[in-house]
């Protein structure tokens, strides 16, 4: 059985994770892409204030990056705890199942992009569960490919 790894380790692999799935992104922002960037919720508004196409981009960057460090974050916390075997498969995809419900269901709520970013775009919802569910997989990938990675 794998031990947990420290967190900060963690939080390394999920931001890692994170910049390879934002990677075509960086490309098609690079290249003056469309403004409708996959993976990335494209927050066009907060609290009253409208963002024009470069800060809709760098919004949905940040908000891309900080998801992914809390969820790497709350992952390996879980695992510290008992809750979760350390970077099994299984328990990593039923977490990001979790993690996608409660950031659908609450934050996403509070902050105003409504339930799974619908305020935001048809396909948020399906945007944000791909994401999630790509976090995870990088993350094992990671873990199982760099043995030094392992805890």
């Amino acid at each position: 059985m794998t031990k947990p790894m420290p967190v900060i380790f963690a939080l390394f692999l999920a931001l890692t994770s994170a910049l390879a799935l934002a990677i075509p992104a960086l490309i098609a922002e690079l290249g003056k892409a469309p403004a409708d960037v996959p993976l990335f919720i494209d927050v066009r508004s907060f609290w009253g204030h409208r963002f024009n196409k470069r800060e809709v981009f760098w919004i949905g960057l940040f908000i891309h990056f900080l998801m992914a460090a809390l969820f790497g974050v709350l992952y390996e916390l879980l695992a510290l705890t008992g809750y979760v075997r350390p970077f099994f498969l299984g328990n990593m995809i039923a977490y990001a199942t979790s993690f996608y419900i409660l950031v659908g269901v609450v934050i996403f709520p509070l902050v105003g992009l409504g339930f799974f970013g619908r305020k935001e775009g048809n396909w948020a919802w399906f945007e944000l569960l791909i994401v999630h569910h790509f976090l995870a997989v990088f993350m094992w990938v990671l873990v199982n490919v760099f043995p030094v990675l392992r805890p």
